[in-house]
């Protein structure tokens, strides 16, 4: 008798195995390496009450999200009180910029292609990246291509509606090729698309003085908006050791800007309108285990119209208009001599990557001192790191050349300056790690700080910043027959703020200049802990939570009535908690954010007080999978206690409000 374990084959063909997709619900991942880091997978992004990028920010430590109220109100984050112009934001490892302003506005960018959100603060344990990433005081980095397509072909659609004129609807789709030769060679793209439209006229309370003062139910008003979001992805695999991808991204905004709320007066008629498109490639090749490089450009342009109809001037009104421009290159080495697969000594890895990165900006308005001004910048970066068993050790020295040019000014000002960065982690027992670095940085001004024509100056020196950092890490530990999971990081910080720009009046209060006169000492704390209680293996329990001590003061000038006073809009207590239950058929959160009260100006007196708030939401979503696909299903209550609120002096929050959102998978 003769068995066959198997039918016999011809030993030319080839059998393709069919992928296997496992999920699965991990603990939340805890970053042991120098810098701090935080990171919000789209998981919890999808459980957390969210509609923009900037709400996922809020459930940060650290961070001060300046909410201007609406859907269409403006949206930046300043991180460790260090101000919205030192915090960069990456989208797939190349930087957003924003020449004229400095400050990325977060309204703008779509949470549908978001994998992962990460703030780092310090030195991220990742070199193989362009020089620009280092040229921060911390980083957001929005990754949207982490994965690779299982199906060969997969869409999505979905729909929201919400409360005071909100709906919206998304899409996207995605197609793989393989190639019938390699396995390692592959190609697909993607393609989505996110439009919005909002009335933003919802209810708030007018207070006219104190609290037994009288008051008045008002609609806010001039609060439309309405958004699009389009954005092209291809990845082409072209073997295991090299990769190109190509980005191309397309933003449009007409918005309406609700005035602050004055006593008797809240009529406002001013408009804003954007567009931003961006083209951005990127290639890598590994060469071997030891050598292997990476290039990127990026290519930018940005149109911005503001509109004052009853602004008081010599023509009636005020219409502004910019356009921006910027070409980026980038090339990166990475030289890893030691790695931890082929080291039996006592260093596992030892890496070292050399990035230098050019790019060149300039700028046309109607508002500008000068015509056109320009700016090329030269970032070369040397970056090293070294770890063992226990113990990993980062450092970084940066050059930054900028040359500003202004055909009617030929002789300003170039600068050059060297930053220096180090950092380092070690495992102190068990599970427990400490981790500390220094980063110093500086920020250029930006175009308006320079050029603008009622108040630039174009002989202001860059801010300095120093940051130190010391915490402790509890990664991971397994209680209860490893039931429970828990992690928790504690930090304490001390940041300086040096040549800090600053806008003064002159000889009237419609007449300000910028000065290079400010200094600010900023100190805190952040806790952020994670516990999860596995129940049965369908019902989970999850707790996120962390609080934020930051006490950031004004120490530019001993005589002066706000030295030592804390900066604007920064609160001494700030913090957030979600609390979430899965089962298999609903996941429920609540989520609350709280702040402590803070100051609309540099004086801490009584009449520039902003109340501190509780804001407190309900997430209701359940994923139900159809044969090869999946309707998702979320509801949100927001603001469930109605609370009136200010993040911004005279700029309401909503209250109480209902979004649902409906996403069909295939």
């Amino acid at each position: 008798m003769v068995v066959h374990a198997q039918t016999p084959l011809d030993s030319t063909r080839r059998q393709r195995l069919h992928e296997v997709n496992i999920n699965a619900n991990a603990p939340q991942q805890v970053f042991t390496g120098p810098a701090a880091t935080q990171q919000i997978s789209a998981q919890e992004i999808k459980e957390l009450p969210t509609l923009q990028l900037s709400d996922a920010l809020k459930y940060m430590s650290g961070v001060v999200v300046r909410d201007y109220g609406g859907t269409g109100g403006m949206k930046t984050v300043s991180v460790r009180g260090l101000g919205t112009q030192h915090t960069g934001v990456a989208y797939d490892d190349i930087a957003l910029s924003d020449c004229q302003t400095g400050q990325i506005d977060l309204g703008k960018l779509s949470l549908e292609n978001v994998a992962s959100i990460a703030l780092i603060v310090g030195l991220d344990d990742k070199l193989f990246v362009p020089a620009r990433l280092y040229s921060y005081s911390s980083l957001l980095k929005i990754n949207t291509i982490n994965t690779i397509p299982v199906k060969p072909f997969s869409f999505r659609i979905g729909g929201t509606i919400g409360m005071y004129g909100l709906y919206g609807v998304q899409a996207g789709v995605t197609h793989k090729v393989r190639s019938k030769k390699r396995d390692d060679r592959f190609f697909y793209w993607n393609l989505s698309a996110d439009f919005m439209r909002s009335k933003g006229n919802y209810p708030y309370t007018l207070h006219y003085g104190g609290a037994n003062d009288s008051t008045s139910r008002e609609i806010r008003k001039n609060a439309e908006t309405m958004t699009l979001n389009t954005e092209f992805n291809a990845v082409w695999q072209i073997d295991k050791t090299q990769r190109f991808n190509v980005k191309l991204y397309y933003y449009n905004s007409a918005r309406e800007l609700p005035s602050a709320t004055i006593f008797y007066y809240s009529d406002s008629h001013q408009k804003l309108w954007n567009q931003n498109a961006f083209g951005q490639v990127h290639y890598h090749k590994y060469f071997n285990d030891k050598w292997a490089y990476q290039a990127n450009a990026k290519f930018n342009y940005d149109y911005t119209r503001y509109l004052d109809p009853d602004y008081l001037n010599a023509a009636g009104f005020l219409d502004n208009r910019y356009h921006q421009y910027e070409s980026y290159l980038s090339n990166t080495a990475l030289f890893t001599p030691i790695s931890e697969k082929d080291s039996a000594k006592a260093i596992k890895k030892l890496q070292f990557a050399l990035a230098q990165d050019v790019f060149y900006q300039e700028m046309t308005a109607n508002s500008l001192e000068y015509e056109r001004p320009g700016r090329f910048t030269s970032l070369t970066s040397l970056s090293a790191l070294v770890s063992g068993k226990r113990w990993q050790v980062n450092a970084n020295l940066l050059l930054t050349y900028v040359d500003n040019i202004i055909k009617e000014n030929p002789d300003i000002e170039d600068y050059t300056h060297l930053s220096p960065s180090i950092g380092a982690s070690v495992e102190w027992v068990r599970n427990l790690h400490l981790r500390g670095f220094y980063k110093n940085i500086f920020r250029m001004p930006t175009f308006n700080d320079l050029y603008y024509r009622e108040v630039g100056n174009v002989n202001l020196k860059p801010e300095k910043t120093h940051q130190w950092n010391l915490g402790l890490v509890l990664k991971e530990a397994h209680l209860a027959a490893g039931r429970v999971t828990v992690s928790t990081t504690l930090d304490g910080y001390f940041n300086i703020v040096k040549d800090k720009i600053v806008a003064f009046p002159s000889h009237n209060l419609f007449s300000w200049t910028m000065l290079n006169y400010g200094k600010v000492y900023i100190a805190g704390a952040e806790l952020n802990t994670f516990w999860q209680y596995r129940i049965t293996s369908r019902y989970i329990l999850r707790l996120n939570g962390n609080v934020t001590y930051q006490k950031a003061v004004d120490r530019t000038d001993p005589n002066s009535k706000t030295y030592n006073h804390q900066i604007p809009y920064t609160p001494l207590w700030s913090g957030s908690a979600s609390l979430s239950m899965q089962t298999p058929w609903i996941t429920v959160t609540y989520a609350l954010i709280g702040c402590d009260k803070r100051y609309a100006l540099s004086q801490n007196i009584p009449a520039n007080v902003v109340p501190g708030y509780i804001d407190q939401s309900i997430t209701l979503s359940h994923d139900l999978d159809i044969k090869n696909s999946t309707l998702s299903l979320k509801l949100e209550l927001l603001n469930i206690a109605n609370e009136q609120y200010e993040i911004i002096r005279n700029y309401p929050m909503q209250g109480f409000g209902l979004r649902f959102k409906v996403v069909y998978s295939y």
